[in-house]
């Protein structure tokens, strides 16, 4: 039995491409794995601070050290990592807004990339903690950014490839749903492909 922890990231509670692609993903997985478990994080709902000089500070105070204040200032973040580290497969679903991922996106992980914890530096360099995970990406945009030129501007899934390696998770796949702002042919057409993709992730 796995766990799979799904994070969304778009601001919409309804209307969203990358969250129904999720869902359709959560669906068939489900219908092939009955007994899996999925844990659901919706940002929008539930907005992760920004980082604070508070939070900084706590996240580089030796475990053993910390105040009650502190170690309370870390409790998001601590739960987080207790998702990351409890889950099989993590399942990211975003939109691409100006060029990047959701702000919300951002403060998740500012808050779940934490030295000694899901890295640790290492005298050959960092080295990621959450080994033997699997992650899938699932990211829309307005504009088709998945080819040249505009692909130089596609900073959502480099970013979370990057990011998702920085904590030992190498095992990334990464399915594009381009051309959402396009007529409803070439929508529903980016959609299908990107379905067709999911489903070789079952």
């Amino acid at each position: 039995m796995a766990t799979v922890l799904r994070i969304d990231s778009s601001a919409l509670s309804n209307g969203s491409h990358s969250k129904a692609l999720a869902d359709f993903f959560q669906t068939q997985w489900l219908a092939k794995y009955p007994k899996d478990i999925f844990q659901t994080l919706e940002l929008n709902q539930t907005p992760p601070p920004h980082l604070s000089e508070a939070t900084i500070d706590a996240m580089f105070t030796p475990a053993e050290k910390r105040s009650a204040q502190q170690t309370q200032q870390l409790a998001l973040s601590t739960d987080y990592i207790e998702q990351l580290k409890n889950a099989d497969i993590i399942l990211i679903s975003t939109p691409m807004y100006n060029f990047g991922i959701p702000s919300t996106l951002k403060a998740y992980l500012d808050h779940a990339l934490r030295v000694g914890e899901t890295f640790v530096y290492t005298d050959k360099g960092p080295k990621g903690l959450l080994e033997n995970k699997k992650a899938i990406i699932v990211a829309a945009s307005g504009g088709n950014y998945t080819q040249p030129p505009l692909d130089a501007m596609n900073f959502v899934t480099p970013y979370l490839k990057t990011a998702l390696s920085f904590i030992g998770i190498e095992d990334v796949t990464i399915v594009e749903a381009p051309g959402m702002a396009g007529d409803e042919t070439a929508i529903n057409a980016s959609i299908e492909q990107a379905k067709q993709a999911l489903q070789k992730c079952l």
